[in-house]
């Protein structure tokens, strides 16, 4: 009970970006705010080694996300387009909260939908596929927005801690700095991490696909839900559509994703 308990806990925290923001935001505001934050940039240095395993903690994700995807095979990819899709229309009906995960050969969805019920999803998505429209693909649930979020957060912050310290600007420009990071996190993140998904993390360069085979899979470790692992068969187009044909899904996903 407890593990699973501690396994909810990581989930949270991680699944919700701006959980690792503020803490990345209260350890360095008082440097970037100070009065001389030259001089108090040494009490940081002192404290690197800790610094460094607490943002490397928090950001975990972020770390293991950005390896992955520069690793993902393209068949993976476009199963990712697929499963968020299939999830979109799943989920359409309304009620349903679902995730899922992408393999080489399919895709995992998680949560309470049966195996009909995929199969109806599929079908829609593979009407979509074969009608040359628009595919419900990108999600600001997915995991890879997460990455990003946290990808973005320290990054920002960073470069005005940076500044702050090395350039010394006034105190006016500094908390101006500071409030910029906070509004594009806040206001940017999901069109940033919608860019960063669409790009590296699918690929929708097929005109057919279909499902031999849909399989339940025992209940995830984590969340405890069941699921069904659906086997996909993709044909590649001769003639390749560009990334940018991938449109948002109001409500597509949330994952432990690639």
């Amino acid at each position: 009970m407890f593990r699973g308990a501690k396994h909810r806990l990581a989930r949270w925290f991680f699944a919700k970006p701006v959980v690792p923001f503020a803490v990345e935001f209260v350890v360095l505001a008082p440097l970037i705010l100070a009065d001389n934050p030259s001089a108090h940039a040494g009490g940081y240095v002192f404290l690197l080694p800790w610094l460094v395993l607490l943002f490397g903690v928090v950001n975990v994700p972020f770390v293991v996300g950005a390896f992955r995807a520069f690793s993902l095979d393209r068949a993976t990819r476009r199963n990712h387009a697929l499963e968020h899709a299939t999830i979109h229309y799943l989920e359409a009906g309304g009620g349903k909260r679902l995730s899922g995960r992408a393999a080489v050969n399919g895709f995992r969805v998680i949560g309470h939908s049966s195996a009909p019920e995929i199969q109806s999803a599929f079908e829609h998505v593979r009407r979509v596929v074969r009608e040359g429209g628009q595919l419900p693909s990108v999600s600001r649930r997915c995991g890879s927005n997460v990455v990003t979020a946290l990808g973005l957060a320290l990054v920002l912050l960073l470069g005005v801690a940076l500044v702050s310290v090395v350039l010394r600007p006034p105190l006016a420009i500094r908390a101006s700095g500071l409030t910029s990071v906070v509004l594009l996190f806040f206001f940017m993140r999901h069109g940033i991490g919608n860019l960063i998904q669409r790009r590296f993390f699918m690929t929708i360069d097929f005109d057919e696909v279909s499902l031999p085979e849909i399989r339940e899979i025992k209940p995830d470790p984590i969340d405890r839900r069941r699921g069904h692992f659906v086997v996909t068969n993709v044909h590649v187009a001769a003639s390749t559509p560009s990334n940018k044909d991938l449109q948002p899904a109001a409500d597509a996903i949330m994952p432990r994703r690639g």
